[in-house]
């Protein structure tokens, strides 16, 4: 067991600075098995990963993760922007990002913080910078692009952020469902190579109670849209989410007919 602290704050730094998961782990706690698949994505060994869907039902952590990829590439001295439908949805991303950086042994000089952007010293080049996508953020560019709640945002708002990635860079869209339509979806169902995560609310046991409560409250469409991660519009399903979950439960048993 090492009980200097200096140097357990080196160990601890270095590892935090090799693998994003434990950066996570240092500031928030274990990530569900998404996360961790989403935090090791990787475009040198997989050319899927430049573009990295991530479908998520409600309160899976879609925003803490953003939060943590955003400031693992910024404290790797890449330039990051963040977009959100609203400029509440983008404060709050930037509010993420502080968890990681207010736990960061090894956090680099900060020469500008403000709500929406944080910038490291020149001899370091990390910038981070979160705007609402109805901002004209057109001129930049950066290495990392992530967008939450892509599936809410117009297609000429989200794609407009593409030109701005580095030849090298990344682009990240995490959402919980919208409709039946626009870039998102589009891409979702298409043949494109890109990664695509699914984080449904249902199979992240600290959620269950929310779930179920939610369930319990919920219409069955809703319920569908945020917690399976289906994409369903308002109106009344064919067949009822009941009735398909009875047709694949092994103990209830068939109809019989005589």
């Amino acid at each position: 067991m090492i009980h200097d602290k200096h140097l357990l704050g080196f160990l601890q730094g270095l590892t935090v600075s090799l693998d994003p998961v434990e950066r996570f782990r240092l500031a928030i706690g274990e990530p569900d098995p998404w996360q961790v698949e989403l935090l090791r994505t990787d475009p040198s060994r997989n050319e899927e990963d430049r573009m990295v869907q991530a479908l998520c039902g409600r309160q899976s952590g879609k925003s803490t993760t953003c939060g943590c990829l955003a400031y693992d590439d910024f404290s790797k001295g890449k330039t990051v922007i963040l977009t959100a439908p609203s400029l509440r949805q983008s404060t709050e991303l930037f509010r993420r990002i502080l968890e990681f950086k207010n736990t960061d042994p090894f956090c680099p000089p900060i020469v500008r913080q403000t709500q929406t952007e944080l910038e490291a010293h020149p001899r370091h080049g990390g910038r981070i910078i979160v705007v609402p996508a109805t901002d004209q953020a057109r001129g930049m560019t950066a290495d990392t692009i992530l967008a939450d709640e892509a599936c809410f945002l117009q297609d000429d708002a989200l794609t407009a952020f593409f030109p701005m990635r580095k030849e090298s860079g990344r682009i990240f869209l995490l959402s919980t469902p919208n409709m039946r339509q626009g870039y998102f979806y589009d891409t979702w169902v298409s043949g494109k190579r890109v990664r695509r995560i699914t984080a449904r609310s249902i199979d992240i046991p600290r959620r269950a109670a929310q779930v179920a409560f939610d369930k319990a409250t919920m219409s069955e469409t809703t319920f569908r849209r945020e917690h399976l991660c289906e994409f369903i519009g308002a109106g009344t399903p064919l067949i009822a989410w009941d009735s398909l979950e009875r047709a694949s439960n092994p103990h209830v048993k068939a109809l019989e007919l005589s």
